[in-house]
């Protein structure tokens, strides 16, 4: 590793200052496996890699060359953080999963849906294919008006993002049973 012969990582804090490219250059070559191996362990691919490294990189310079910098920890450590920072920010832009908007969720209740013209042994079918938690977790949230922290606690999940989550996936497997065994004639004469 060209870095450990070269810098100690206060020489490489005080050569970034000085304006030394090379140990920038000598950052990205030392520090490129362990960007490669967190990036591609976590969803990423080859092409990214070098774009996260180099974003990486750019932000150690400015830090490092803010008036009051400080390194408190090992500089592979500090970059690397900086890595995760950036990859997360990155993953969660280009993530695959629809956002549902919680907001709108939670205005509708089980007394604004118009059900007057379903036959109510359709949607009871459909509801008893959801497993038992997908059962009580619509049922508190749509029936009871349970908010997302009342539901937490009562099911026992982590917190109300948990929720969030798998009432998003009941819904969606409600829905996909709904759009698999019926189509709209059926409901909408």
């Amino acid at each position: 590793m060209l870095l450990n012969k070269r810098f100690s990582d206060s020489q490489l804090v005080e050569e970034i200052k000085a304006g030394n490219e090379e140990a920038l250059v000598s950052m990205q070559k030392s520090y490129y496996a362990m960007v490669k191996s967190f990036i591609l362990k976590n969803n990423g691919t080859e092409d990214e890699i070098d774009d996260v490294l180099q974003d990486s990189i750019i932000a150690v310079w400015r830090n490092v060359n803010k008036p009051h910098f400080s390194l408190t920890v090992k500089m592979s450590t500090y970059l690397m953080a900086i890595v995760k920072n950036l990859w997360y920010k990155q993953l969660k832009k280009k993530t695959r999963f629809t956002v549902v908007d919680e907001s709108l969720q939670e205005k509708i209740t089980a007394d604004d849906i118009k059900t007057d013209h379903l036959d109510h042994r359709i949607i009871h079918q459909l509801v008893a294919e959801l497993d038992e938690t997908c059962m009580k977790l619509l049922g508190y949230f749509y029936f009871d008006g349970f908010d997302n922290k009342t539901i937490a606690q009562k099911m026992g999940f982590a917190n109300t993002d948990t929720v969030k989550s798998k009432k998003y996936q009941c819904f969606k497997r409600l829905q996909s049973s709904v759009t698999t065994k019926f189509n709209k004639e059926d409901f909408f004469n």
